[in-house]
């Protein structure tokens, strides 16, 4: 039975979003080179569904150099290809056609959209009841020992997810060494004053829904709040920075099948991290307040934001506090507010002052 999905793109940020998509649906398979696929090709081409090409695999058109030897090898002629790109333009639309893909998909991709359009291909290219999407149950039946997709344990100490929150940093800093739509500073700056923040809500609150576990793991998932920007394009104009997608990129790439805690936090503040205390701001498609920590994470940023604008003061802590006094009841809550006020010191501390 052909259960497996191939994703061949240079981006790991790319990949781990389309295992996300797809996880569900297939077995992934994500390499980040053209050899590694033509490999893997060649030991399990009678397990795969289809393939999901970058065009641009270290340079522009180079998918499509993959795509001309899958076609010449009567072995794999016959596998669907579907071509990924960040930057679509009629001619590589064109072109794809004529070449013989099955698809174009341009990134970022929306992933009801190209969950439906991959699994209609898969469907089309296959005799009925030969792939894993006319056996749904097959994966949650695999017996014990047999590879499938790897899971995350469910139950982690702190101290194994401070070394899952390291890991997952050490990656973020090499793909904004290419992208730099993040400072690696200001999301370790971030996480630090989100700590506090929420180290100050739990001794206020030792009766509430945050334990200082709670409050170290908010910490540790506040770094990541925006890595959806990094599955955006660059922005042609400033005023393009303010892209709501990355939240729900964010979120996609976070969130686990398993309720593993530091994933689960950084799940939830992704995606909601932009919604202030009026209810606007994002997401703007749903309803209720954002969850305390995704609160507490912006509060932070907005704390950091005004730390930025006074930086050089002496006072520029205290300036902040008062500028963001005009700000409660729109864009933080009272609550929120009250943390800043009363740990200045704890603040200080996190900011090496």
């Amino acid at each position: 039975m052909r259960d497996t999905l191939l994703v061949i793109d240079d981006s790991e940020l790319d990949l781990a979003i389309l295992n996300e998509i797809f996880k569900h649906h297939f077995q992934v398979e994500c390499v980040l080179d053209a050899h590694r696929g033509l490999t893997y090709l060649k030991h399990h081409r009678d397990r795969i569904c289809a393939v999901l090409l970058d065009i641009c695999l270290g340079r522009r058109g180079a998918g499509f150099t993959v795509l001309h030897q899958l076609q010449l090898d009567r072995d794999t002629a016959e596998l669907p290809v579907i071509l990924i790109t960040t930057d679509a333009n009629e001619k590589d639309v064109r072109s794809s056609v004529e070449r013989g893909a099955a698809d174009f998909l341009v990134k970022p991709v929306d992933p009801h959209t190209v969950q439906e359009r991959v699994c209609d291909v898969v469907r089309k290219s296959w005799p009925p009841k030969s792939t894993i999407l006319d056996h749904p149950k097959e994966e949650e039946n695999r017996p014990a020992g047999v590879p499938g997709r790897a899971l995350l344990v469910s139950e982690l100490t702190l101290e194994e997810s401070e070394v899952l929150a390291r890991r997952w940093f050490g990656k973020l800093e090499q793909l904004c060494r290419f992208r730099p739509v993040l400072d690696p500073a200001r999301c370790r700056q971030l996480g630090a004053l989100s700590a506090c923040l929420a180290e100050a809500y739990v001794e206020g609150h030792p009766e509430g829904p945050l334990t200082a576990e709670d409050a170290a793991l908010v910490g540790m998932a506040a770094a990541f709040c925006d890595i959806g920007m990094l599955g955006l394009p660059d922005p042609e104009s400033p005023q393009e920075e303010g892209d709501p997608r990355h939240t729900v990129l964010g979120y996609e790439l976070l969130t686990s099948e398993e309720d593993v805690p530091p994933l689960r936090y950084g799940a939830e503040i992704a995606l909601w991290h932009h919604r202030n205390a009026d209810g606007s701001g994002w997401p703007q498609d749903m309803e209720g307040d954002a969850p305390l920590s995704a609160m507490l994470v912006h509060t932070a940023l907005r704390l950091q934001h005004y730390l930025h604008y006074y930086q050089g003061y002496e006072d520029a802590l205290d300036r902040s506090a008062r500028t963001m006094a005009g700000e409660v009841g729109s864009v933080i809550t009272g609550e929120m507010y009250e943390l800043l006020t009363m740990e200045r010191q704890r603040l200080r501390e996190a900011l090496g002052r």
